[in-house]
């Protein structure tokens, strides 16, 4: 660990290679959903720390955003 990117830059590639993800959507006792895209390939220790969630109302259709 250090000062290395995370994505480093692409050695003249055409397309960039994107990482694999996957997503998993909890529902809350309260009722509010739970948005959390990770990884796929992340081992378990990685998966404590590379993953973004985001709750219901924080996040849309991506169709909207085109």
């Amino acid at each position: 660990m250090g000062s290395e990117p995370a994505h480093p830059p692409d050695s003249g590639r055409e397309h960039p290679v994107r990482p694999r993800l996957a997503s998993r959507l909890t529902t809350h006792p309260d009722g509010r959903e739970e948005c959390t895209i990770y990884p796929v390939d992340a081992t378990p220790e990685e998966q404590l720390t590379r993953w973004i969630s985001a709750f219901e109302g924080s996040f849309v259709e991506l169709d909207s955003m085109e």
